[in-house]
């Protein structure tokens, strides 16, 4: 358990420092949401297709989530490359005909037991991400390399993944105003939360499905929490 927490600070700081150099900007906001409700959460029966499959008050959720999102406009969609997240969001895309980037840094991990088997910092890419015909003309890659998911190992594989999305984040978007929704899970989902606003990644956070969570950049680079599961 010390070597996790070492390994922890690590990433932290490594974070840190990264937005150590952030200048006065315009605010960058970030929408955050999770899932919606899929057959394994609803019976706590995790298979391949339960997971995959909106259970009856998932697919109510996710009409209401894409009447919600209406209100709102976004000048970047981020999701990760699971097929529950992927159907999340699709409604939307489809109903104002725009894109969304996969980005494998943001599917599920760090649901393992915290124990001080560590991460090697040489997360491995896995197998490709393929989509059905109809999604293909609403998401798209980034780049070649994130047309292959990552295959985080343990808790520390998953904490390394969670870091580089939070930097592939501050990257991309810092001081740049503009607002990003992301569409993930659970587990990262809390961490990446707590890790924009420089806190340890623990996973104090209890994320919905289908719900919104809402962070606005600070001027020191990193976020404030402005709402939760609204």
């Amino acid at each position: 358990m010390k070597e996790l927490k070492i390994f922890i600070a690590t990433l932290c700081c490594l974070f840190l420092v990264a937005i150590s150099s952030a200048y006065a900007a315009p605010a960058t906001e970030i929408y955050f949401v999770r899932h919606g409700e899929t057959v394994g959460n609803a019976t706590h029966h995790h298979t391949h297709e339960n997971d995959r499959t909106f259970s009856e008050k998932g697919q109510r959720q996710v009409a209401r989530l894409t009447q919600k999102l209406d209100g709102l406009s976004f000048d970047h969609i981020v999701v990760s490359p699971k097929y529950r997240t992927l159907n999340t969001i699709f409604p939307y895309l489809k109903k104002h005909a725009l894109k969304a980037e996969i980005w494998p840094e943001l599917q599920e991990c760090c649901w393992q037991a915290k124990t001080s088997r560590l991460s090697s910092f040489n997360l491995q890419r896995g197998e490709m991400i393929r989509l059905e015909s109809e999604m293909k003309r609403y998401f798209i890659f980034p780049d070649d390399q994130a047309r292959r998911r990552f295959a985080a190992r343990n808790y520390g594989d998953g904490l390394l993944q969670m870091f580089k999305a939070a930097q592939l984040i501050r990257k991309r978007f810092a001081g740049s105003g503009k607002r990003i929704l992301i569409v993930s899970h659970y587990h990262i989902g809390s961490r990446l939360i707590e890790t924009l606003q420089s806190l340890e990644p623990a996973g104090r956070y209890k994320l919905s499905n289908a719900k919104i969570s809402h962070l606005i950049e600070k001027d020191d680079g990193s976020y404030r929490l402005i709402d939760m599961n609204k």
